[in-house]
């Protein structure tokens, strides 16, 4: 395949989803046939079996790529030392955020038209080794009675939670990523983290 056709086929595939996206804010997921996706996308129905086996397989690849915009927050780079933990985890999350807003049909899509807790779900075995490294950091796996478990869950299902009411009323607000991620490390150092035991 060449470079021309490479991106013709990423920009057919990114119609569709942008199709499945728009008709998703229009009416349930169920609801929307491959015809209707086809007719928003302006393909026909062949070019889209051409990329997606159908729409289940469409709606997988779409979440796939949602979840995707969290992977920066894997890097164990993040945290390498609690000297710079604060500072780095700061540019990724607002670089994160950022990316959360582009793709803000996508988020939503999966926060408010699918099974609740999916995105948590998905974001958990995502998070669960840097958010166990922090854990272990600042000896808090081996002085504090909350299992790791609670703790990743609580993390997890707060950001989901905080990240649903940015998408849906920060832009009215006026709230950037930068000063949502801002708020959100000082609502961690200054109340969930000396809760844990950490002495900062």
């Amino acid at each position: 395949m060449t470079v021309k056709e490479d991106m013709r086929v990423r920009r057919t595939k990114q119609n569709i989803i942008n199709a499945y996206v728009a008709l998703s804010e229009e009416k349930n997921l169920d609801a929307i046939t491959v015809q209707e996706i086809a007719d928003r996308a302006m393909i026909n129905r062949a070019t889209f079996y051409a990329h997606y086996h159908d729409k289940q397989d469409l709606a997988d690849q779409v979440f796939k790529q949602a979840v995707g915009i969290f992977t920066p927050l894997r890097n164990p780079l993040l945290f390498v030392s609690r000297e710079v933990m604060f500072d780095q985890l700061e540019k990724t999350l607002t670089a994160v955020l950022e990316d959360c807003a582009a793709h803000r049909g996508i988020l939503l899509l999966m926060i408010d038209k699918t099974p609740p807790r999916r995105l948590q779900t998905q974001l958990s075995p995502l998070l669960a080794s840097n958010i166990g490294s922090i854990l272990n950091e600042f000896g808090i796996t081996e002085r504090s009675e909350i299992p790791e478990e609670l703790v990743l869950n609580y993390i997890v299902g707060i950001f989901t939670n905080v990240l649903s009411w940015w998408l849906h009323k920060g832009k009215e607000r006026q709230m950037s990523a930068q000063k949502l991620t801002h708020l959100l490390i000082e609502l961690a150092l200054f109340g969930h983290l000396q809760v844990l035991g950490i002495d900062l």
